[in-house]
């Protein structure tokens, strides 16, 4: 089994950075892109929103990824932390985690828990790494986005015949998505 890279997505506008960046580096570094996201429990009502939001961005992660020549491998864990988490990154050989926060708040206590996750990781007989590496993604400013979209577009038409390409719809609506969320 090829080594992996995880990328959680909770539907939130960080995942945007996150999910660009996850497949930018699994085609460096030749690996599969694990998408993963949090089942919806019987009798949990999770916001349709973040569901929706989470399922463009895996939609997204593979048109990316088939344009890159990158294998997705789309996953739901019944949770995104403790045991379920940990026994899904030994399962899969994964190397690298990548998820996005919306802000420095966030940012600071997703790394603290990376840190967590990756001491749990050394204590489990299945880990087979020295380290966990991760990349917490901040959200892109205006720029950095209006970059990524034109990068998108641009890559979009230059996909040859027969192969797949984002969707136009499926392309406005996740960055339409990203676009309202940063101007609340």
């Amino acid at each position: 089994m090829e080594a992996g890279i995880a990328l959680l997505l909770t539907g939130s506008s960080a995942d945007l950075s996150a999910t660009v960046h996850a497949v930018e580096l699994a085609q460096r570094t030749n690996a599969i892109l694990h998408a993963v996201c949090k089942a919806k429990r019987k009798g949990e009502r999770k916001r349709v929103g973040a569901r929706e939001r989470q399922e463009q961005f895996v939609a997204l992660a593979t048109g990316l990824g088939n344009q890159a020549g990158v294998g997705i491998h789309p996953h739901l864990l019944e949770r995104l932390t403790g045991e379920p988490l940990i026994r899904f990154l030994c399962a899969q050989r994964i190397f690298c985690l990548v998820l996005g926060v919306n802000d420095k708040k966030e940012f600071e206590c997703k790394t603290a828990w990376v840190n967590l996750l990756r001491k749990q990781l050394q204590t489990n007989k299945n880990w087979y790494l020295p380290a966990l590496w991760s990349v917490v993604m901040t959200p892109w400013d205006a720029s950095t986005l209006e970059h990524a979209i034109s990068e998108v577009n641009r890559r979009s038409r230059t996909v040859m015949p027969g192969e797949s390409s984002l969707v136009d719809s499926e392309r406005a609506d996740i960055f339409s998505t990203v676009l309202q969320h940063n101007k609340k």
